[in-house]
């Protein structure tokens, strides 16, 4: 139980600042974590979310801010070690007139250290970016490097708890490298059966929103729907 927890407060203490800035909004963050095993070394992933303001107040009417499709395909080297390579479209303002769409391909290595009941991951992630100027509607190409540490502990085979921390730096040449985005929850997950879970909880949100270093800070409460599909079981064959 101490490590979920550590990893919360480690995620405040470094987003204290960010907490401390005016611009927050609260919402909802449906999302769909689907994957499958496609032998026993290549498996696909696809991670699907939205978020939605459902309320109106100064910083705009009740929208949904912005939605997410993730699609990737993992080569796993060793049990605890893997690769992924995916490509992602994200559209912020998705039914407004300023819309702004993005195209984005990464690279991420994961390790993954069982412990107990315990299961502490490790990743980093290379973002490669296509921004699309509102303005012009041209796109504007940007990197960036992610590290995330988490933590998954089963209290039962029904139930677990998990958490982690993200955080986000820009390597863009021509900018400073820079702590600019920071991701953090901690949920409550349900295994409904072997291929099938529900996780519900808490997610916060918080990225620089302008050239002042001014934040923005989200706090929702999300429900994620995990579903895994095994290609690779063993059939047997009927002669």
């Amino acid at each position: 139980m101490k490590t979920p927890i550590l990893i919360v407060v480690f995620s405040i203490i470094c987003v204290k600042k960010i907490l401390a800035q005016n611009t927050t909004i609260t919402g909802f963050f449906p999302t769909i974590d689907h994957s499958g095993k496609l032998n026993n070394r290549f498996s696909y992933n696809n991670y699907w979310f939205g978020s939605i303001k459902p309320y109106a107040s100064t910083e705009g009417s009740a929208r949904a801010l912005y939605l997410y499709a993730e699609n990737g395909l993992t080569y796993k080297i060793t049990d605890q070690f893997s690769f992924t390579n995916s490509y992602v479209y994200e559209r912020q303002q998705p039914f407004e007139m300023n819309a702004r769409n993005e195209h984005r391909l990464f690279q991420q290595i994961t390790l993954n250290l069982p412990v107990n009941k315990a299961n502490i991951k490790q990743r980093i992630r290379f973002d490669e970016r296509w921004i699309e100027n509102i303005k012009n509607h041209q796109f504007q190409f940007s990197h960036r490097i992610r590290y995330l540490l988490g933590n998954a502990i089963s209290f039962s085979e029904k139930y677990y708890l998990l958490s982690y921390t993200e955080f986000f730096f820009n390597t863009t040449k021509g900018n400073k490298f820079q702590f600019n985005e920071n991701w953090s929850i901690l949920q409550l997950g349900y295994n409904i059966n072997q291929n099938n879970a529900i996780e519900f909880g808490y997610l916060f949100i918080g990225w620089i929103n302008d050239n002042q270093n001014n934040w923005f800070n989200q706090h929702y409460l999300q429900t994620t729907w995990v579903s895994k599909l095994n290609f690779n079981k063993h059939k047997t064959i009927y002669i």
